[in-house]
């Protein structure tokens, strides 16, 4: 892997970098402009150098290797018409969330290095893996002396490498055909449990008397995106599935979880310069750890010599060569191509006098027990208990404070896919694909836009139930904020395919 430049002589050689890419591109960009659809794609890895913290747990993790690579997978497309482009990137990286402070650095670059396409249209995305490297501000009880990457270097080296493969995927794209399809594979359950009392429980155990089911529906489509040249060489696979990729969450090496297996298994069957983007579908209240049926998953898993992250892996492999043949079948050129991307400012989520005591006296109890055990999952469960309080008392200055998100909505011929930022409860996201107007909607989770980094957006239902995930301090947004995100995203929806 390449080493870090000293940040002394970025400027000087991403100037130097961008004239003599400037004139490579010249003869590409003149072939590029006849009419017509263009695809290029790329991975590269981004595995740190050094130790990083792991992101996706309230206590403070080092990584001590990796058990895979962490890669960042880069989609371009372009449509051509009368000679204006409707240019459009997709980038999968192996990381839980996209952080703020990386979501601005990234952007600003963008502007100053890559002009050529607006940054609005550069649609980033987490898998959603609780074992990939942190890409924001390090946890508050890091040691100062801790011997490696910070989370704002190892930002940097992540832009450092993605922009000049969004650049290499954008010079190299060709005259491109487009095929998609539905499958169904099973790699989540609902993780919150309810019981007789109406209470909720993210995984809450389901061996109770009193459990009563699990709160919402579970979401197996396989939404598939495939993108071939012109010669019908497979370029990439875009697949959809509404699960977080965080089988492995309490790892202490960095791992993509299942998505790492899935395209090792595609990549050997399909080629390996098949770039694979593994996209986390409207799944705040999915998870892919077992709910019930322990005995019988684990024993076929046994069975099988697989761990259970290997086991979604070829689920997901499986489901993908069910439906391959079928959207090799129907290939389409040259499709309606149209991209929006709209800001919104979604209420926040009040907090009732009740749950803003609660928070003191929670943050109050886990700052005493880190004090006597240093235990830092109590640390940073007070930190997330503050926010709240913070938000409560910032609200009786400011009434009906709003939070800044957005959404972004491509549609590619007879599909849509559609972005959010949130951890979006699947009911949302099954109100977007019932009502949307395309044959297919991919809606995506966890996706950036705007710099705010999105918390669970739970439904009205969930909010009853209570627990982790339906609480103030999981939630910037309530579910009013849940029902005005889905009919501002199917008005875009409605407004692309009418024109």
């Amino acid at each position: 892997m390449n080493k870090i430049i000293a940040p002394i002589f970025i400027p000087v050689i991403l100037m130097l970098t961008a004239i003599l890419s400037a004139a490579q591109d010249t003869s590409a960009k003149q072939e590029a402009a006849a009419d017509g659809f263009y695809a290029s794609a790329v991975s590269i890895d981004i595995t740190p150098e050094r130790p990083v913290t792991l992101s996706g747990q309230f206590y403070t993790r080092i990584s001590k290797g990796a058990n895979t690579p962490i890669t960042a997978n880069v989609l371009v497309l372009n449509s051509i018409r009368n000679g204006r482009s409707t240019p459009a990137v997709l980038i999968s990286i192996d990381v839980v969330s996209i952080r703020e402070p990386f979501n601005i650095t990234f952007r600003e670059a963008l502007k100053t290095q890559f002009p050529e396409i607006p940054s609005e249209n550069i649609i980033l995305c987490a898998t959603h893996t609780h074992a990939g490297p942190n890409v924001g501000n390090d946890p508050g009880d890091l040691p100062n002396d801790a011997d490696l990457m910070r989370g704002r270097e190892y930002g940097q080296f992540v832009i450092e490498k993605l922009i000049p493969a969004i650049r290499q995927a954008w010079k190299n794209q060709v005259p491109a055909k487009y095929g998609y399809g539905l499958g169904f594979v099973n790699v989540a359950y609902n993780r919150r449990a309810i019981y007789a009392d109406g209470s909720a429980v993210m995984y809450g155990k389901t061996n109770r008397s009193d459990f009563r089911g699990l709160e919402g529906m579970t979401d197996n489509d396989l939404n598939t995106l495939c993108i071939w040249d012109k010669n019908d060489k497979l370029l990439s696979m875009v697949l959809n599935i509404a699960c977080p990729s965080q089988e492995n969450e309490h790892l202490l090496f960095l791992d993509a979880d299942f998505w790492g297996r899935a395209r090792s298994r595609l990549n050997e069957k399909y080629g390996q310069d098949v770039v694979i983007l593994g996209l986390c579908g409207a799944a705040g209240d999915q998870s892919p750890h077992i709910r019930y049926r322990n005995e019988a998953e684990d024993r076929m898993n046994r069975l099988r010599n697989l761990s259970r992250v290997e086991e979604l892996g070829r689920r997901i492999a499986n489901a993908v060569d069910d439906i391959y043949e079928v959207i090799n079948s129907d290939k389409k050129e040259n499709p309606v191509m149209a991209f929006e991307y709209l800001p919104l400012d979604l209420p926040q989520r009040k907090i009732t006098e009740k749950e803003y005591q609660t928070a003191i006296s929670e943050s109050k109890r886990l700052d005493a027990e880190y004090e006597k055990t240093k235990n830092s999952s109590a640390y940073g469960q007070a930190n997330w208990h503050r926010r709240t309080i913070k938000r409560y008392e910032y609200a009786k200055e400011n009434p009906n404070p709003t939070y800044p998100t957005s959404i972004c909505v491509l549609r590619l011929g007879e599909i849509v896919l559609c972005t959010n930022q949130f951890e979006l409860y699947t009911d949302f996201g099954i109100q977007i694909k019932a009502r949307s107007k395309a044959k297919q909607t991919f809606v995506v989770q966890l996706a950036s836009g705007r710099p705010a980094c999105g918390t669970y957006l739970p439904t009205a239902f969930a909010v009853q139930g209570g627990g982790y995930g339906a609480v103030p301090a999981s939630n910037m947004v309530g579910p009013e904020g849940g029902l005005i995100l889905v009919e501002e995203t199917l008005k875009v929806i409605d407004k692309l395919f009418e024109e």
